[in-house]
């Protein structure tokens, strides 16, 4: 590994005794005086080795593709949909599997010399180091040519909590483009960009693809690296490409897919990868597919959503698979885990300054202090989900000792194993993506009621499970409702079984497409 030359020294100052015992009740430790003088030498022996860290070298991360454009606020002529945060022209190589593609990327992932915001008011970010997924976008030929409105911090599912306000989306810009990666959504479905990247963290990356009409794939945890993406949690964070067919976003996993030692989540291990496009020749025929029944009904799906989960059987069926509809009791559990469970990893993301300790991914430096500073200097302008997850994280934590958090751990691990088990029998999973189409969007601006209650819990009900089992997971439009408005399918395979996943998606993607070119509902 390269090596560059040292950091410079970073000043730190020697805490008084009086400092350490009130730093220490932080912790709930009481010290008394003479105990805080006893402790003074060896406390302030560790903070002095801490401040050495200039001594020390460092890993060398090159930033390529030099041109570097940092781009500008769109005006709102340029963005009618409000998908941009920044417009930008970042070249990639001149040749490539993606030459001429352009990409935008949600505003989570770093891209050197653009402003990065989280969809925030916090101040932005400008990052020296690019993501991984915007390396390995750059290197096959694509573009970046812009960074994509987002809930704040990733906290909303409809796009209400953004500081930029919501996207808005092109089939009916009253209604939502979805969140939290809902720009993504907006961006694809009115062509400003070839393909994007949402970053799923309980479906931020699908909720937006369906609200669209759109395909989306979200990849086993750990097959594409999130290096340069925002973490809520490196065990839930997903980046997901989100294009108009199902060979784009298959083209697109196989360039951003792969193991990288940067990335926080990766098991330090080869990570099996397909050629993602070639599923689209081999059909269904002899595969073993289970459709969820609690997954239409708990909650009742829209009737639209439920005759796209019967159209889906029927298609699947006359492509030679066997498609059987199973219960599933404990499916609901999954995203009743994971609401009290993100707050907690929420909470832990920020009092980490966004790096997230236990890891063995590299940490950009600059980018903790600058997250540091912000969220210190600029608390009241986080979002209301964000604010709701910390304080009730730290009541938890500090009242109850976290055993709810220990709790709601093993309960993701156990309903893991269970969701894993499905495919002892199962070649694959079927599920509505989301159980309505596109909600409307508050006129105005939204209060902190109407803020939190455009994000309810049930828009997540069959995405979120599948942040907590890692599992992958594809989407694709189905039927529309009166208003014109898409439902969508999402197909579940084992994991690192992708390819499976997109052999139904593929046959779906074309059933439907057919059905809508010869005039049927």
């Amino acid at each position: 590994m390269k090596q560059k030359v040292p950091l410079s020294p970073l000043p730190i100052e020697e805490p008084t005794v009086a400092e350490i015992s009130t730093i220490a009740r932080l912790d709930n430790i009481e010290l008394s005086q003479p105990e805080a003088a006893e402790l003074w030498p060896a406390i302030v022996s560790l903070i002095a080795a801490a401040g050495r860290t200039h001594e020390f070298y460092q890993p060398l991360i090159d930033t390529e593709f030099d041109a570097r454009d940092p781009g500008a606020v769109p005006s709102s002529a340029d963005n009618p949909y409000n998908a941009f945060i920044r417009r930008c022209n970042i070249q990639g190589s001149a040749s490539g599997p993606l030459k001429g593609w352009t990409v935008g990327v949600k505003d989570n992932i770093a891209v050197a010399g653009v402003p990065l915001t989280n969809g925030s008011a916090l101040p932005p970010f400008v990052p020296t180091l690019d993501s991984v997924v915007v390396e390995r976008i750059l290197a096959a030929g694509g573009s970046i040519v812009g960074t994509l409105n987002m809930d704040s911090f990733g906290g909303g599912a409809t796009g209400v909590t953004s500081a930029f306000g919501p996207a808005r989306n092109p089939l009916d810009p009253t209604r939502s483009a979805g969140g939290s990666s809902g720009g993504a959504g907006a961006a694809v479905a009115s062509k400003a960009v070839d393909a994007a990247l949402g970053v799923d963290q309980g479906g931020s990356g699908r909720i937006p693809a369906a609200f669209c009409g759109l395909m989306a794939i979200k990849a086993t945890h750990g097959l594409v690296p999130t290096f340069g993406c925002t973490p809520i949690d490196h065990t839930i964070d997903f980046i997901t490409p989100i294009a108009s067919t199902v060979s784009e976003v298959a083209e697109l996993l196989e360039v951003i897919a792969g193991e990288d030692w940067r990335d926080p989540q990766w098991v330090r291990g080869p990570m099996r990868k397909d050629e993602y496009v070639e599923a689209q020749h081999d059909g269904v025929e002899g595969m073993r597919i289970a459709i969820v029944e609690e997954a239409i009904t708990e909650p009742e799906s829209a009737e639209v959503v439920s005759e796209t989960m019967e159209r889906s059987e029927r298609y699947l069926q006359e492509s030679g698979a066997h498609v059987e509809r199973i219960s599933v009791p404990w499916w609901g559990q999954g995203q009743a885990i994971f609401g009290p469970y993100v707050a907690h990893l929420v909470g832990h993301m920020f009092r980490t300054e966004g790096s997230i300790y236990g890891h063995m991914g590299y940490i950009d430096s600059a980018r903790v202090r600058s997250f540091a500073e912000g969220r210190r200097s600029q608390s009241r302008d986080l979002g209301p989900w964000v604010k709701c997850w910390i304080i009730a994280s730290r009541y938890l934590h500090d009242k109850y000792m976290d055993v709810p958090f220990a709790r709601l751990h093993n309960a993701r691990l156990a309903f893991r194993s269970r969701v894993s088990g499905l495919f002892d029998q199962w070649d694959l999973l079927v599920t509505p993506t989301v159980p309505v189409t596109a909600p409307a969007l508050p006129q105005g601006k939204s209060s902190i009621p109407e803020a939190l209650s455009h994000s309810p819990a049930e828009v997540a009900f069959n995405t979120s499970p599948l942040n907590l089992s890692g599992h992958p997971a594809v989407c694709v439009p189905g039927l529309k409702d009166d208003d014109g408005l898409p439902s969508s399918v999402q197909v579940i395979a084992g994991a690192l079984q992708e390819y499976s996943a997109l052999r139904a998606a593929f046959v779906l993607e074309h059933q439907f497409n057919s059905e809508r070119e010869a005039g049927s509902p």
